[in-house]
């Protein structure tokens, strides 16, 4: 069989036409396809980076909302702890009965000036303190149990300063005085002229 050139000429002309059809499918079809896929996935990738923020961002949230409500819990549970500030009496009457169940014997219990350097809290807080003084005399092992049990009071107080001496020459016979706060909600009236 011989090939003649007029055949080889179609066959080169039909290779080179398959050749042409293939770089134009792959300039004109493939190439702009994969610019735009390539494109699709820079979008899909920054999409799917915002959207791993977003979730994470949600999750602190979340946990930020969970740290809200134990704190607003413990708030609550201080402020239970903290009686109005008419109720001094009361609280006073509370350590009065302290110190008699600890076979005390009180000798003065009574209310002491604010001062600046007494004082823990600051002056816009919506909480006050009351400083008070007692006088208590006594056994000491009497004055270690008032103590511990002032310490197991729900009341939220401070001692600042302890003075003891021994009275008379009988051993383990004290005087005591004991200066201390007593934390109070401030009066709604009075927390609106803090805040004004």
């Amino acid at each position: 069989m011989k090939i003649t050139g007029h055949e080889v000429l179609r066959q080169s002309a039909f290779v080179v036409l398959l050749v042409g059809l293939v770089a134009g499918s792959w300039h004109f079809v493939f190439r702009p396809r994969d610019v735009e896929e390539g494109r699709m996935r820079v979008q899909i990738d920054a999409k799917q980076e915002q959207l791993q923020k977003l979730n994470r961002a949600t999750a602190t949230l979340g946990d930020l909302r969970e740290e809200i409500r134990e704190l607003e819990k413990a708030i609550d549970f201080f402020h239970s702890k903290l009686p109005s500030e008419k109720e001094i009496d009361k609280v006073l009457e509370e350590v009065w009965r302290l110190a008699e169940a600890n076979h005390l014997l009180t000798k003065g219990i009574y209310t002491t000036k604010r001062t600046a350097s007494s004082l823990f809290l600051a002056e816009d807080a919506s909480q006050t303190e009351q400083p008070i003084r007692m006088e208590f005399e006594g056994d000491f092992l009497g004055f270690y149990g008032f103590l511990l049990a002032l310490e197991a009071q729900p009341r939220i107080m401070r001692v600042h300063k302890i003075h003891l001496e021994q009275k008379d020459k009988t051993p383990g016979s004290i005087k005591a005085q004991v200066d201390m706060s007593i934390f109070f909600e401030r009066p709604d009236d009075q927390k609106n002229k803090q805040s004004t």
